[in-house]
């Protein structure tokens, strides 16, 4: 980092975005960290100290975005910035047929147009720098899961963003990398499942069945996840290594899952779909396929376990 190290954050309210912005301050960052109420900006310099800014800035309002860029500007003082990392995102859960539009266009606002209308306003002051991109990603952004497709897609997205970036920006010397956390700690999947129940209510006992085995698999199947899911550390050792590593890698696996996930990403497709069904125990409307558990791809039934 050539310039002043300071670093944006969206999204650094809680979860990930929270422990990203906590772990850059104890190295030394002064961070400016995208939250969207003062309490929580002031929980994090309570957490934090002075290394920690925070800024509220909502990624789906221009009008928010703007007041965010006039008041780094001012902190820093005419200095440039060394690094943006964009995390701020949201999960939803549940079928394509039976997803409202609305939810999916908000989604998309916050996990893609957010992205791109912070990067467009911060890069002026990155350019300057030659600083660093670091875009959160997701292994829903190498392998789309059932259920959550448009989270998935979401993802992709961030990911062929990324890889044009990188070329586009290159002449000014400004790497662009993305960060693959698998399963992590943090109440995104319950709060996913828990929006799902609450659609599920709004429809007609028939329309509910159509998917209902899996969403029954779901209720199984989030469980283990949780109970496997990675600490904070793997994925804010990974934007570190981002925002420092000369020259950076252009995508960083976060988790001690994401070769599992990957692996089911790169066999065939209809192999692939297999390995989903039997996941979620899922045969349409008839209910789970012989009443067995429902496994994660490659994963030990726990008789196979030594």
């Amino acid at each position: 980092m050539r310039e002043r190290k300071s670093i944006l954050i969206t999204g650094a309210s809680r979860g990930l975005g929270r422990t990203m912005a906590l772990d850059l301050a104890g190295r030394g960052y002064t961070v400016f960290a995208g939250v969207r109420r003062n309490e929580d900006g002031s929980a994090l310099v309570a957490a934090g100290g002075d290394n920690v800014r925070p800024l509220i800035l909502d990624v789906i309002s221009a009008h928010s975005i703007d007041s965010a860029l006039a008041e780094v500007h001012r902190q820093l003082g005419g200095a440039n910035l060394s690094g943006l990392v964009n995390n701020a995102a949201i999960f939803l859960l549940g079928p394509v047929e039976q997803t409202p539009l609305c939810a999916v266009e908000n989604l998309f606002r916050v996990n893609v147009t957010g992205v791109v209308a912070v990067t467009q306003a911060f890069l002026p002051m990155l350019r300057g720098a030659k600083g660093r991109i670091v875009n959160v990603s997701s292994v829903n952004g190498r392998l789309s899961f059932p259920f959550s497709s448009f989270y998935s897609a979401s993802k992709f997205a961030i990911e062929a963003l990324s890889d044009a970036l990188r070329v586009e920006l290159s002449p000014w010397g400004i790497e662009v990398s993305v960060v693959e956390p698998g399963a992590t700690r943090t109440d995104i999947r319950a709060e996913g499942a828990r929006a799902w129940e609450e659609s599920r209510g709004r429809l007609t006992p028939d329309e509910q069945e159509f998917y209902a085995a899996p969403f029954a698999g779901f209720q199984d199947i989030l469980p283990q996840i949780d109970r496997g899911a990675a600490d904070h550390h793997y994925v804010a050792d990974a934007v570190y290594r981002a925002l420092t590593e000369d020259p950076p890698a252009t995508r960083y696996l976060a988790g001690p899952d994401t070769e599992q996930w990957l692996r089911l990403a790169s066999v065939p497709d209809r192999q692939r779909d297999r390995e989903f069904i039997a996941m979620l125990a899922q045969r349409g409307s008839a209910g789970p396929a012989n009443g067995g558990d429902r496994r994660l791809p490659n994963q030990p039934s726990s008789d196979e376990v030594s």
